[in-house]
């Protein structure tokens, strides 16, 4: 098969495929370039050659993979989407580069891998309006990763029970509290309640702790009522919002972002739906990108040594997928959470690094003494590797830190 000679890749994304077919590679590849182009099932003569050029996915390369089964072949294919097809933004996007593929018969499986954006089609995208640095400015902190909790248990807080609580949380010590992404906009907790009840709980531990802490907000809600309980909750003194930004969709992210007036803190709940199978959906490095195009502030990258599926090796890779260079796009900030408690403190900083916020649900609300002395528990934990102390050791004379230890264990790290 003759590849294209020449592909301006200044207008063109890249997209790279995984594929389980009956088909030659060559065939497959023909195949997939054409069904998210120009190209259908049987030839049209409305498919002029000069459409074909100007419009029709090209293939940059297939590469054959060893297969245990003499009627599959396994392969990667990489194809050149023209940007003209979809301009600056990412629904039509994602229809080009993932959509009709799925459905096709001759792909048993196929996933979409990564994707490569140039210079020319990122520039009209915002991305994060506060990012890290911005984050960082609402609290004030510079010189360490950031600690904190997620409202327990998911649902059927009320008001005052969760000032109380995010008082306490706040007096331990921690930098961020967040609502659980089941916890929204709900009848039993009003945005209108529940928010200034907070802030006031929060102010009153600032002013006793002479630190900050962020409570972000879950505002999820149908799109038409996205910016509506944004505006509501800035007016409320709210300091950071919150989007479950693949139920709500990458579009409702790019909006809030737009408009934002506090940081977002972007949750990936059902993600998995279409990451986990290592051979079929989209790649957990394509939704961590698309968030940070699309304007997430903080964004949720799985676990270091947690209760969720994806190891350490693709939680690292999406942290830095938030921090490294993108064309005109602001570093997000990498959130670890899901089965955190202080004694994974030091080994989420030792492979993340200081721009970080790791999150504790249970490994704070959780805790044998209190509430309070699991926040602390936290921040002892971060102090101790911040000083190069093993948490064991630092623990000894600090009974919050070393009940923690005692009951979850802890995850050793040389430093």
């Amino acid at each position: 098969m003759k590849l294209p000679e020449k592909i301006d890749f200044s207008e063109h994304i890249i997209g790279v495929y995984y594929l389980e077919t009956s088909l030659s590679m060559e065939k497959a590849a023909e195949s997939l370039a054409g069904e998210q182009s120009t190209g259908t099932w049987t030839k049209v003569y409305t498919e002029t050659p000069e459409i074909h050029e100007e419009h029709g996915a090209k293939i940059v390369g297939y590469y054959e993979l060893p297969s245990s089964d003499a009627n599959i072949r396994r392969g990667i294919v990489i194809l050149a989407h023209p940007t003209i097809n979809f301009g600056p933004q990412i629904p039509l996007m994602l229809s080009v580069v993932a959509g009709n593929l799925y459905e096709m018969k001759d792909f048993h499986s196929i996933k979409l891998l990564d994707l490569h954006f140039p210079r020319e089609f990122v520039k009209d995208f915002q991305g994060p309006k506060f990012g890290v640095r911005g984050t960082r400015e609402v609290l004030g902190v510079f010189d360490r990763p950031l600690v904190g909790t997620i409202i327990k248990p998911k649902a059927g807080m009320r008001p005052k029970a969760l000032a109380d609580l995010c008082y306490h949380i706040a007096r331990g010590g921690l930098d961020f509290i967040k609502d659980d992404e089941v916890y929204g906009p709900v009848k039993y907790a009003p945005l209108e309640e529940r928010v200034p009840l907070v802030m006031e709980a929060l102010d009153k531990a600032n002013s006793e702790k002479n630190e900050k802490t962020i409570y972000a907000v879950n505002i999820t809600d149908e799109v038409d009522k996205i910016l509506e309980n944004h505006d509501q909750v800035i007016k409320l003194g709210a300091n950071c919002v919150m989007l479950n930004f693949v139920t709500a969709g990458f579009s409702a992210l790019r909006v809030l972002a737009k408009h934002t007036k506090a940081p977002i803190h972007a949750h990936r709940d059902m993600f998995a739906a279409f990451t986990r199978v290592p051979t079929h959906g989209i790649s957990t490095a394509v939704v961590t990108k698309l968030a940070r195009l699309a304007g997430a502030d903080q964004l949720h990258i799985g676990a270091i040594q947690g209760k969720l599926y994806e190891p350490d090796e693709i939680v690292i890779a999406s942290a830095r997928t938030c921090l490294k260079e993108f064309h005109n796009i602001t570093p997000c900030l990498p959130v670890s959470s899901g089965g955190q408690h202080a004694g994974k403190i030091a080994i989420n900083c030792k492979l993340l690094g200081k721009d970080a916020l790791i999150l504790a649900g249970g490994g704070v609300l959780g805790h044998p003494k209190s509430i309070e002395a699991g926040a602390l528990s936290m921040r002892q934990a971060l102090e101790a590797y911040m000083k190069k102390i093993p948490a064991r050791e630092y623990a000894e004379d600090k009974p919050e830190l070393k009940i923690a230890l005692q009951t979850w264990g802890e995850v050793p790290v040389t430093f």
